[in-house]
């Protein structure tokens, strides 16, 4: 990875994908491996062949990217995995094969022996990509925690499940960043994967909201009437639960219509769809808005909810200024603070750089240079490109937490020049320039992806491929 952006900590990482689409070249792999579309891919295939893959698809929720290689250079037997089409219930037997911390294949039966709901924590030092929204399927044997790859299989070699990893919080007491190894019913691939499989490129919306189960009793406390709490037994009798508002991203600058969820809402439909389970939340996916039946305070009530784009949270420019890249704040950023201050957001800094040496740090949010405001990044890159080489500017800044500081910085040009990264919309090929040049590529950007502060003790976790 050339640079360090929303947030990864690492320059380099190593997983094991599945072949879905062996004709066209199609794998899927977690997003702990793949974070975002600013990378090199190299695909091992059959430990012999080493080809180059793209980024396809990244799923905004559901902790996987779909990647494809070119088939005509594989000279190798390689097949599509079946997926199955129903959805793996706890309890059932399955086969057990994943990929441990050596690089080897292991393989154990076992039994599922749990379907939940679960959110993967954040991480409060830098915000970074992680799942919310899925149910995740854990099973009974020792070699799940051991493996961060594999899959949930049949006898007859279908898969029911992925086994992925979820990148999750670093932690305080050893500076390191927790991985939790966690299964992904193959059915909620299926409308995504069908849809690349015909060539298509989805565009998902998402509700902007984090949510988390509660259970009837807490239900009836909340307001849900008991003809809700029968449907809902009706609908889905092995687990009785509904669907709190756990936290809402932050707001868009015109601020939420009276439309839009609020924390503490119970949902109870979408659509008309009695929602119970955390795969019938995919309705969202293609519509701008929809028709919610909701408690909220004791009182239920109709909305029409809008949904957002997901393509507004890909990370499309990144700009390098004396040592720090700078970016929209992605998706990771929404999640967990309540007010932006502005478009430049400070993703990682370079050791030994003008960012590190004047305390510049990652997360921190850049809103005036030389006390002209500059809320997007085209506004700082313009007021930036005046500052003269070696001379001493100002930065406003304002901190996560919403402490506002000035920081004083000499522009270095020479070892460190001002450069962006663009991504074309119709290509999606990032194009690098240095200003006052011309740049085709990402190729040649040196001491970027190493040596660089992306706002935890912790350093360059690399791992080595």
């Amino acid at each position: 990875m050339p640079l360090k952006l929303d947030g990864f900590p690492r320059a380099r990482k190593i997983g094991f994908g599945l072949v879905i689409n062996a004709e066209k070249g199609l794998v899927i792999v977690s997003r702990a491996v793949v974070p975002f579309d600013l990378c090199d891919i190299s695909l091992t295939i059959a430990e012999s062949i080493i080809v180059e893959a793209k980024v396809i698809f990244l799923h905004p929720l559901a902790n996987y990217a779909i990647i494809q290689y070119d088939p005509s250079l594989v000279d190798a037997p390689v097949k599509s995995a079946k997926l199955a089409t129903d959805t793996i219930k706890q309890g059932a037997p399955t086969t057990f094969l994943g990929f441990n911390q050596n690089l080897r294949a292991v393989v154990t039966p076992t039994t599922v022996t749990d379907i939940t709901a679960v959110a993967i924590p954040s991480n409060a030092s830098a915000p970074r990509y992680r799942a919310i929204n899925l149910d995740a399927i854990t099973v009974d044997t020792g070699l799940s925690g051991q493996c961060g790859s594999g899959v949930l299989i049949r006898e007859d070699g279908t898969v029911e499940a992925l086994w992925l990893s979820y990148l999750g919080e670093r932690s305080p007491s050893n500076q390191k960043d927790v991985e939790y190894h966690l299964g992904l019913a193959t059915p909620t691939l299926l409308p995504i994967v069908n849809q690349i499989n015909s060539s298509v490129t989805p565009s998902l919306r998402i509700l902007n909201v984090e949510t988390n189960i509660v259970q009837m009793s807490q239900c009836r406390i909340m307001g849900v009437s008991e003809s809700w709490i029968a449907k809902v037994a009706e609908a889905n009798p092995s687990c009785h639960q509904l669907f709190m508002v756990r936290k809402i991203d932050c707001a868009p600058p015109a601020g939420y219509d009276d439309q839009s969820l609020h924390e503490g809402d119970i949902i109870l439909t979408l659509n008309n769809k009695l929602i119970t389970r955390v795969s019938e939340l995919d309705i969202m996916y293609d519509h701008e808005y929809l028709d919610a039946v909701i408690v909220r305070r004791g009182e239920e009530m109709a909305l029409r909810v809008p949904t957002i784009p997901t393509s507004d949270l890909d990370t499309s420019r990144a700009v390098i200024f004396c040592g720090a890249v700078l970016h929209a704040p992605h998706h990771a950023v929404r999640q967990q603070i309540s007010k932006l201050h502005s478009e430049v957001y400070v993703s990682v800094r370079t050791r030994g750089s003008p960012a590190y040496q004047y305390g510049l740090a990652p997360t921190n949010f850049i809103t005036a240079v030389n006390d002209v405001p500059t809320p997007t990044l085209s506004a700082f890159v313009k007021e930036a490109n005046k500052v003269p080489d070696n001379t001493y500017f100002r930065l406003r800044v304002v901190t996560f937490d919403n402490v506002p500081w000035v920081a004083t910085m000499k522009k270095c040009e020479h070892y460190f020049p001002t450069m962006e990264f663009v991504k074309e919309p119709g290509t999606g090929v990032w194009r690098k320039q240095v200003f006052g040049k011309e740049g085709d590529g990402v190729g040649g950007m040196g001491g970027v992806g190493s040596g660089v502060d992306e706002g935890g003790a912790g350093g360059d976790d690399t791992l080595d491929a």
